[in-house]
């Protein structure tokens, strides 16, 4: 009785193996033939996460993907883009993340990744939360169809004579042609008497940095502080903001020092989605609606352009709002494509208004009957 139950319980471990590493999903026609999951540990998402996983899809993938931010000053925010490639032959998802310590951070991915489609994954690290070497995972699931979980490493030390605050350059929502400033302060509380920040390395950023010693201990006593003024150009193009300012110091040892810079300049108007489409028989109609986005509430003052069985109904709620929403519409009369600019205009001065392009097809009966 014993050896019998002995060995269902080998029979049951046995089974849970296999489950947990169920196959993957069949590589695109570029890629080679995958091993079975089954006889390795390492899951076959993180070759997702390899650098040249577009070009190279036999290498083996590591056990754990590592990046190394090196050793930062404390309350440093270190920022890294992975890159993920979809290498197999079914769309994929990131469907959950886990994180194995409060100092780690990401930015939601929310793309389907198609066959042999790439995008980036962005996790920072804040040194503010711990004092010398750390090492901590994240967990990225993909599915939803083909299950597995990659596992991400991030390392940095957080230096006692050296901080940041705050850790990063954060200038949030910006109005397209604004020009706004922050400041860091660097502080260095080591031994060294001449210890100081000689330059920003020059880079192609919309941003202008200008360093500024505050503060010296003086000659029986080290350290310094200084301010790091960072101000966005006006001529900074609409989009998401994600640089690094690099600057050097005197500190053979420890020679550079990362700042990340963040930020989403917005143009005056946005439209989402920027471009509508119909197919519609005539006598009937469809309706679309777009979103009108600007950095400061507004009103729609109008719409020019309508025309050929294309309308707009303008937002019900007259108030000035950041988001408005207005309806195109398009009932067709005959068979036939039109295409129309529709000119959206709102009450704000300057650079107030936006082009909505519409492609409208009225079908014919004869294309209907056929396509059925």
């Amino acid at each position: 009785m014993r050896r019998a139950l002995r060995y269902a319980a080998v029979a049951a471990s046995g089974l849970t193996l296999t489950v947990a590493t169920a196959a993957p999903p069949a590589p695109t026609t570029a890629a080679p033939v995958e091993q079975p999951a089954a006889q390795s540990a390492v899951p076959w998402a993180n070759k997702f996460f390899l650098p040249n996983a577009a070009t190279d899809r036999d290498q083996a993938a590591p056990a754990v993907i590592t990046h190394n931010f090196g050793e930062v000053p404390h309350g440093t925010l270190c920022v890294h883009k992975f890159t993920i490639t979809n290498i197999y032959n079914v769309p994929m998802r990131v469907t959950d993340v886990r994180k194995g310590c409060t100092c780690l951070d990401y930015i939601p991915m929310t793309k389907t990744l198609e066959p042999n489609e790439t995008a980036e994954f962005t996790v920072t690290m804040n040194t503010g939360k711990f004092v010398g070497s750390n090492s901590q995972n994240f967990y990225v699931t993909f599915g939803p169809k083909f299950v597995s979980t990659a596992v991400l490493r991030v390392s940095a030390t957080s230096r006692t004579d050296v901080s940041v605050s705050p850790g990063a350059v954060s200038f949030g929502t910006v109005p397209k042609g604004t020009r706004l400033s922050q400041s860091v302060q660097v502080k260095y509380a080591g031994r060294a008497r001449d210890w100081k920040i000689t330059e920003a390395v020059a880079g192609n950023h919309p941003f202008d940095v200008r360093v500024t010693e505050t503060s010296r201990g003086g000659p029986l006593r080290g350290g310094a502080e200084f301010q790091v003024d960072v101000t966005l150009s006006a001529n900074a193009p609409a989009g998401p903001l994600s640089e690094q300012i690099t600057l050097r110091t005197n500190d053979t040892s420890n020679p550079l020092i990362q700042l990340a810079v963040t930020g989403t300049v917005i143009a005056p108007l946005e439209l989402n989605p920027g471009k509508v489409r119909f197919e519609v028989k005539p006598g009937e109609s469809a309706t679309q609606r777009v979103l009108v986005r600007a950095a400061k509430p507004f009103k729609v003052a109008a719409v020019d352009g309508a025309g050929d069985g294309i309308t707009v109904e303008l937002p019900a709620t007259p108030a000035a709002l950041p988001v408005q929403v207005i309806v195109v519409k398009f009932e067709p009369k005959k068979p036939g494509t039109v295409a129309r600019q529709l000119r959206i205009s709102t009450d704000q001065p300057g650079e107030s208004s936006a082009l909505l392009s519409v492609e409208a097809t009225g079908t014919s009966p004869e294309k209907e009957e056929g396509s059925k």
